[in-house]
């Protein structure tokens, strides 16, 4: 019973957070969202007993990746401008149509797929260790010169032009 209740409340915060992000006009305000919107599934995955992943996803997801994303907006200051899509406009009522029509044909087709029971995998902090510095080294590795780049990017974006 009381899991059920923490489903239901985790999930629904889960749903307003994401609706968050999408729906603020601040770019600021949307990563936090964000943010909170991964503590929010790393419940969910707390509540299906998956310890690891729910500390992975909080400290590399919500810890480094979108603290750094906050900083690079935060850095790049950008102003508050009003963009107006120009072109293809809908009405928002077709809009809510296709959307409705999407979400039921998205649950028609996860209702379709059958269950397939495959064998249990030992999921522990040992056995992903090793297979991350083991077969998954170069990628590994390769993420992290990525991040690298995209701190780099950000001071040379943020360094204000001397005259």
């Amino acid at each position: 019973m009381l899991e059920t209740v923490l489903f239901y409340t985790i999930s629904l915060a889960l749903i307003v957070f994401a609706i968050g992000v999408v729906a603020s006009k601040s770019a600021v305000y949307s990563v936090l969202s964000l943010v909170a919107a991964m503590c929010m599934m790393a419940g969910l995955f707390i509540l299906l007993k998956a310890y690891l992943v729910a500390t992975i996803l909080v400290l590399v997801y919500a810890g480094a990746i979108l603290v750094l994303f906050l900083f690079v907006v935060m850095l790049i200051d950008i102003k508050k401008e009003s963009f107006e899509i120009r072109g293809f406009k809908i009405s928002p009522w077709v809009a809510a149509a296709l959307s409705g029509i999407i979400f039921l044909e998205t649950f028609s087709v996860i209702r379709s797929i059958r269950v397939v029971k495959v064998p249990a995998i030992h999921g522990t902090t040992e056995a992903v260790g090793h297979l991350l510095f083991s077969r998954y080294l170069l990628p590994f590795e390769l993420t992290s010169f990525l991040i690298l780049a995209a701190v780099v990017s950000v001071v040379v974006l943020a360094k204000k032009e001397e005259k």
